[in-house]
This record gives structure tokens, C-alpha cells and sequence, in this order.
């Protein structure tokens, strides 16, 4: 007997879905149905995807692929044609009103939506749509309407939830935006994104309260959430809760302990807290397969300016012997090297940089300067020799030339070498450099006569009247100082620096302190952010005994040249005015390594043993008496 048609096809799906008659018996128990999730899924809230007619379906198919290659027009045009044969679909209504929102064309867009939903009132993706395009028509309210319908369509997709609280976000109303997102957790207890995003959102507006709040919820359901602990590391560093931030990268890093930005970061915050140790586990890690000069470079410059010098060192001498290794690598290896006054380290480091890098000629005049620094004066000249006959009128080989010359123990010959300098081309730093060469041979005399020599045939040049101020102030001449960088002001109304030398003489002896921040002011608003400009006013606040105001100006001119043991010294002497010893002491002995590295830096010339009385005075109770 022949099985009816039907009978003979329904036998194989039978057999594929397991129910044929000689199926072994089923061992397992039968899972348990979610019946909320059965009614969501068979609720007509989403129709057919299918078309009419295979036409309407190839021109649908066609304006899919359009719209992935970001061509909106052309996918809109398929649509229409889809719609030709198939006008009442919703499915093809919602896309075309969403190509019609993509070229901007609001109106059509909002058009179609609304046939959309008008057609099925329970299609929840046409829904999204339509509020996604009333909120592009800045029109809220009408938007927030349609997402609660949509909300009430399907309860367990996040994705009207999200829409509602960012329609909140814009409106500025973050609590309801909380609301939104919490009525999401309810809905979905497990779900983490709505926290996460909205947090995150939170903090670009810079909500960081609740967006802290949004955040440590989102880590409550996912405690690896990447974005989550990354953003809340963001926000306690900017609250200045470096520990707990530094905390929640290192809990990134078990997730993903790899991550470049996130290594460099927990080290910056471990040096901001002080532990090189940290930092060096972390920087380690990041240096370790990377083979990037300029990151070997970037890590050093945070060791540097954590003022932890033998850590960048070792940076930046491991990886001159390894992958890392490159002209600029070498460079600022020779730069820190000659810091610590390691002149020959710094030499051999300097002469890795090859001819053809940009920085070779920075590299071949510091590596004489090195080179003479460290006895090798011979070596020195015949570098800078090399140096001047490709650039002949490079005034600052011209002054280490003279320099190393007089170190060499011909000072005669030094100053025949500026003098025949200046005779081509008159500079400050030339007369500068002339001057302090004369005054080092105990010639202060010759000096003077040289520069008033100078101020006589140029008598509207301010650069010799400059100078001479700072050699008449050297030789404890302070009127003839004052009226000296005064006649450079009446030349150069602007001459930010002259300002500041007056407003710090001023106030270093006590005169009239209105005219003295008044100067130093200007200077600033010339020049911002100069650290000796911003010690001169800090100076001012000390003299006037405002020592609160001192110790905030003082202290941002350390950050901006933490190598100034003048600046140093003034901080700490601040710090002990408002009762912080430990702060003071700290600042005295970083005065003292610098000028334990470069005593040329020493003023006065005893600045050192007055800061060591300084801190022997801390140390018993008698400081400031």
C-alpha cells in the first residue's frame, strides 16, 4: 500500500527531530520550560521577516547589503521597490524609516515608522524606531511614550530600557536615567550593560557620584567588567583617590594583563604614590615584548619626573643593549647620565647616536660637553671643532668651545675666543657668557668696563644692560642692578624677564612689595607657567608672611623645574613657616642632591651650607627661630 504524499515527506523530519517509532527510550528528564519566556517569544510582537513575493524579498536582501556598505540612498531606493509588492509590511516600513534617519530625512522618517507601528501596534522593533526618530526631532516626550510601550512589549530586552535612560541623560534628568536603568536590572537581574553604560555616561558628564554608584553595580554582577573598572580607576584618580584607583587597574590587569594603556597607567599612579617598586612590575611588563623605543622613552620621562633618576636609567640602559635600542633611546639615556654627572656614561651614550639621526648634532655637543666635564678636554675641542665648521654661527658651540678651553687651563685663550666671538655677532648669551668667564678669573672689573663698553656703542641694544645688572647684582650692587635691568625696561616695556628680576630684587630686600608682585605678574601673564617667574611671586607671598599663598606658588615652580635648588630651598623654607617639618626637610634635601650633582647651581655660592644648617636646625626643635 502506497503512503499518502504528506505521510511520505513528514517520516524524515520525524526521524531528524528523534521521534521515530525505534528511537531509543530518552534517559534524560525533560529540561524545564520557561514559560515567560515561551509567551515572549510567540507574542506577535515581531512579524515575519518574509516578503510577498520573491521580488520584494531580492530588492529587501539588496538594500541589506547596500546599507552594510553605508550606501543609505541606494538602500533606501530597494526598499521602495521591496514595498511596490509588499506595502503593509512593517519589517520593510522600520528599515526604510531607519535608511530615511540615516540620511537625515526626518520627516520620511518619521512617516514611515509611524505606518509601521500603526500597521502592528505590537512590533517592538518599529517601536525603537519611531522613538529613535522622534528624539532626532527633539521631540522627548513623544519618544519616552513609545519606549515605555515598547518596555511593556518585550520587559526582558535591554534595549528600550537603554534608549529611555539616555533620552533622560540628554534631558539632563540623571535621576530618572538611574530609574531606568534599575528598572532594567529588576527586569533582567543578570544584565550588566544598562549599569555599565550609563555609568559611563555619568562620567563624561561628570556626574561622578552616580556614576560611581552605576558602576560599582555593574561590577557586583560582572567583577571583571572591563570598561567598568577602567572608567572607575578614571574617576577615583580624578577625585584624587590614587590607591583605590590604581586598586581597580590591577583588577583589570588579571582580565586582560596585557593591555598597554592600562599597564602604563597603574605604573604613573605607582609612582604617584611613591612605590617605584610597582611601578617597576608594571612598566617591566609593558617593556617586556613591546621592542618600541619611543615607549622605552615615555617610561623613563614618568621615572624622571617621579625624580627617581636610577630607575630611568636602567630603563633606558637595558634597552640600549636590547630591542629598544635607537638613536633616541641613546640620547636621553646620555641626557640623564649627565644629570647625575655620570659624564663619561653619558659620553659613551651620546656618541651611540648615529650621524644621520636629527638628533646627532644635539648629541655631538653634549658629548664634548661630557667629554670636557669628565677631564677629556682634547677629545672635547676636536668634537666642537668638528661641530663649528658645519655651523659656524652657532652661538652655543661658541660658548662651549671657550668653556672647555678654560677648563682646560687656558683661560687667557677663552676669553680671546668670546671676545672674537662678540666682535662677529653681538647676543645676550655671548656677553653673558663673557662676563661670567671674566668674573670666574676674579676680573669682575674688565667685566664691567667690557659691558658699559657695549651699552656706549649700542646704547639702544638691552641685551649688555641685562647682563650688566646680573654681574652688578653679583658684585652686591643691588641699586646699580635695579637702575641698570630698569634702563632694559624703558628699551623693552615687555622684557618679561627684567620684570622679574626687579619684582624678586625688590622683594628679596624688602622694598615695596605692591610694585614687586605687580612686575612679577605681568612677567607671568607674558610668560605663564616659568618656574623662576612663579618663585619670584611665591618669594613675594613668603617676604609679606602669607605663607599658605607661598607654599601653592612655590610648589608649582618645583613641578615646573624640580632642578632649581633656589626654588627648593624657598619651598621648604615655606613648608616650615606653615608647620610642616617633614614636607620642609624633604625639599632642603632635594635642594642639596641637586647641588650635590651640579654645584655650578649653588646661590649663593655657600647655598649649601646654609641649607645644611637649615636641616640640622629642623632636626633639633630650632628651625625659624
Amino acid at each position: 500500500m502506497r503512503l499518502p504524499r504528506n505521510a511520505a515527506r513528514a517520516v524524515p523530519l520525524l526521524l531528524l527531530l528523534g521521534w521515530g517509532a525505534a528511537a531509543a527510550p530518552v534517559a534524560a528528564r525533560r529540561p524545564k520550560v520557561d514559560r515567560s519566556a515561551m509567551r515572549e517569544a510567540t507574542s506577535p510582537t515581531s512579524p515575519a521577516v518574509g516578503s510577498a513575493s520573491s521580488a520584494s524579498y531580492a530588492h529587501a536582501l539588496k538594500a541589506k547589503l547596500l546599507h552594510l556598505e553605508g550606501r543609505h540612498q541606494g538602500a533606501a531606493d530597494e526598499l521602495r521597490l521591496a514595498l511596490a509588492t509588499d506595502e503593509a509590511n512593517p519589517y520593510l516600513l522600520t528599515r526604510l524609516g531607519e535608511e530615511y534617519l540615516l540620511l537625515g530625512e526626518l520627516e520620511r522618517a518619521e512617516r514611515e515608522s509611524r505606518r509601521a507601528v500603526e500597521l502592528q501596534p505590537r512590533y517592538y522593533e518599529a517601536r525603537l524606531m519611531l522613538a529613535r526618530v522622534l528624539k532626532e526631532a527633539r521631540k522627548p516626550q513623544l519618544a519616552q511614550q513609545h519606549l515605555r510601550r515598547a518596555i511593556r512589549l518585550k520587559p526582558r530586552e535591554p534595549e528600550a530600557y537603554l534608549q529611555l535612560a539616555q533620552l533622560h541623560l540628554e534631558a539632563r534628568a540623571h535621576d530618572k536615567a538611574v530609574k531606568a536603568v534599575e528598572a532594567l536590572a529588576a527586569a533582567l537581574p543578570g544584565e550588566v550593560s544598562g549599569y555599565r553604560r550609563l555609568g559611563m555616561a555619568l562620567a563624561e558628564r561628570g556626574d561622578a557620584v552616580r556614576a560611581e554608584r552605576m558602576l560599582k553595580r555593574a561590577l557586583e554582577r560582572d567583577p571583571g567588567d572591563l570598561e567598568a573598572l577602567i572608567t572607575l580607576a578614571r574617576l577615583n584618580e580624578k577625585a584624587g583617590r590614587l590607591a583605590a584607583a590604581e586598586e581597580y587597574l590591577a583588577r583589570a590587569l588579571e582580565r586582560d594583563p596585557d593591555n598597554a594603556a592600562m599597564l602604563e597607567g597603574a605604573g604613573r599612579l605607582a609612582l604617584r604614590l611613591g612605590s617605584s617598586v610597582r611601578a617597576r612590575a608594571y612598566f617591566d611588563r609593558l617593556l617586556a615584548d613591546a621592542g618600541d623605543p619611543e615607549l622605552t622613552v615615555q617610561v623613563a620621562l614618568l621615572f624622571l619626573s617621579a625624580r627617581d633618576n636610577p630607575s630611568a636609567l636602567e630603563v633606558l640602559d637595558a634597552a640600549r643593549g636590547g630591542r629598544g635600542a635607537s638613536p633616541r633611546v641613546s640620547f636621553y639615556a646620555g641626557l640623564v647620565h649627565e644629570r647625575l654627572r655620570h659624564f663619561e656614561q653619558a659620553a659613551a651614550a651620546y656618541a651611540e647616536v648615529p650621524d644621520g639621526s636629527v638628533l646627532a648634532a644635539d648629541a655631538r655637543s653634549r658629548r664634548a660637553l661630557c667629554l670636557s666635564q669628565a677631564g677629556r678636554h682634547a677629545e672635547a675641542l676636536a668634537l666642537l671643532a668638528e661641530a663649528l665648521e658645519e655651523n659656524p654661527e652657532d652661538t652655543g658651540l661658541r660658548i662651549q668651545q671657550a668653556r672647555a678651553v678654560e677648563r682646560g687651563g687656558e683661560p687667557e685663550r677663552a676669553v680671546a675666543l668670546l671676545r672674537e666671538a662678540l666682535g662677529r655677532k653681538r647676543t645676550p648669551e655671548l656677553l653673558e657668557a663673557f662676563a661670567s668667564t671674566l668674573k670666574r678669573q676674579g676680573r669682575p672689573g674688565e667685566a664691567l668696563a667690557a659691558l658699559r663698553e657695549a651699552i656706549s656703542q649700542a646704547p639702544e641694544d638691552a641685551a649688555p644692560r641685562y647682563v650688566l645688572a646680573t654681574v652688578l647684582l653679583d658684585m652686591g650692587d643691588v641699586p646699580g642692578a635695579l637702575y641698570s635691568m630698569r634702563g632694559v625696561l624703558r628699551l623693552e616695556p615687555d622684557h618679561a624677564a627684567a620684570m622679574n628680576f626687579i619684582g624678586y630684587l625688590l622683594a628679596q630686600h624688602g622694598r615695596d612689595f605692591a610694585e614687586a608682585e605687580r612686575l612679577v605678574r605681568r612677567a607671568l601673564a607674558l610668560r605663564p607657567d616659568t618656574g623662576s617667574f612663579l618663585d619670584s611671586l611665591g618669594w613675594i607671598h613668603y617676604q609679606r608672611g602669607d605663607y599658605p599663598s607661598a607654599v601653592r606658588t612655590l610648589a608649582r615652580a618645583a613641578e615646573l623645574e624640580p632642578e632649581e635648588p633656589v626654588i627648593l630651598e624657598h619651598l621648604g623654607d615655606a613648608y616650615q613657616r606653615v608647620a610642616r617639618p617633614e614636607a620642609a626637610a624633604e625639599a632642603w634635601k632635594r635642594a642639596l642632591d641637586v647641588l650635590e650633582r651640579m654645584p655650578e647651581a649653588a646661590d649663593p655660592a655657600d647655598q649649601r651650607a646654609l641649607i645644611e644648617r637649615k636641616l640640622k636646625l629642623l632636626s633639633t626643635g630650632a628651625a625659624g627661630r
